[in-house]
């Protein structure tokens, strides 16, 4: 009884260690492979081709936590995919990564955005991009609240150069149905009381919660190129930015990744005993290590614990 009231309490408080963290996605998986599938990506809608896919580790941003680690994405036309993360209501959301354009329009492509947990085609926080026009390549990043309707994007000024990587916060307020972004934030330092860009949802309904983020490539017609990395998802603005109370607690330990019906683990050795708990601190599978990977039982979807030893580390199916 006294060495599961410890585990509960082990559980609870990495749940809430980690309750600002909603998601930390530095495509840490193999190079020249499809994104769909693995780490819990999934298609938003029905184009299929071609696909997102899994790139070589290029881009960089000094004092930034999802700075040089794992893979990225690059970007192009084709394929959209979301991951979903735990859904929210209420308050402010937070979305921070990397992006780094090659090339994109003169009238403006979205890239990242914003929908619930169960996707549908109302998206929030669409994240765009354009060039000043066809002699000039700087670039000025965008924010439109809600597809659909008849609102339209705020932009920054034409201040950016191509192939130069830029940190992008994406902030939505469930409350008051605003959406903004910020380039370039000061990282250490609070919550920026200016430089945001922002739009509000004019008359359009919202999405029953905030609870995916999507990766878009636009039509080829755009010839739209972009890398993308270090998405992480907090519900507030230091979590984007401290290696503390990460979804990975244990990242010099071990990883956990969900690949299909896989859980792919890191930096541990074959043999070892991987057991996984429910939200409320009920085993639910006890497996060995074998290959890197172990089998998951048919798990319902939602929040688990991973335990290794000691160390534990969260995961959404």
């Amino acid at each position: 009884m006294k060495k599961i009231t410890l585990l509960l309490s082990f559980i609870a408080c990495v749940m809430v260690a980690q309750a600002q963290l909603l998601l930390n996605e530095n495509f840490d998986y193999t190079a020249a492979t499809d994104l769909l599938d693995q780490g819990g990506w999934a298609v938003t809608g029905t184009n299929a081709t071609p696909t997102l896919q899994v790139t070589a580790s290029s881009l960089t941003y000094t004092g930034y936590p999802g700075s040089g680690t794992g893979n990225e994405v690059t970007l192009t036309n084709g394929q959209d995919l979301n991951k979903k993360f735990a859904p929210q209501t209420t308050g402010l959301i937070y979305a921070s990564f990397l992006v780094n354009i090659a090339a994109t329009s003169v009238t403006g492509d979205y890239f990242v955005h914003l929908g619930a947990e169960t996707i549908g085609s109302s998206f929030v926080g669409r994240v765009f991009a354009k060039k000043e026009s066809t002699e000039s390549n700087k670039i000025a990043f965008g924010i439109q609240l809600i597809s659909g309707g008849t609102v339209t994007q705020t932009y920054t000024a034409f201040d950016y150069l191509p192939n130069t990587t830029y940190l992008i916060v994406l902030k939505h307020d469930n409350t008051a149905k605003i959406s903004s972004i910020i380039v370039n934030p000061a990282i250490g330092a609070s919550e920026p009381t200016t430089g945001w860009i922002d739009n509000n949802q004019g008359t359009n309904a919202m999405p029953a919660n905030i609870g995916a983020i999507g990766l878009r490539q636009p039509s080829a017609s755009t010839a739209f190129s972009a890398k993308l990395d270090g998405i992480r998802i907090a519900t507030t603005w230091g979590a984007l930015f401290t290696t503390s109370g990460t979804s990975n607690i244990s990242e010099n330990t071990f990883k956990a990744i969900v690949s299909g019906k896989n859980l792919n683990v890191k930096n541990v050795a074959n043999g070892s005993v991987v057991e996984i708990f429910s939200a409320l601190g009920s085993k639910v599978q006890t497996s060995r290590l074998e290959n890197g990977s172990v089998k998951l039982n048919n798990l319902s979807k939602g929040l688990y614990i991973v335990r290794v030893g000691k160390d534990a580390q969260k995961i959404m199916l």
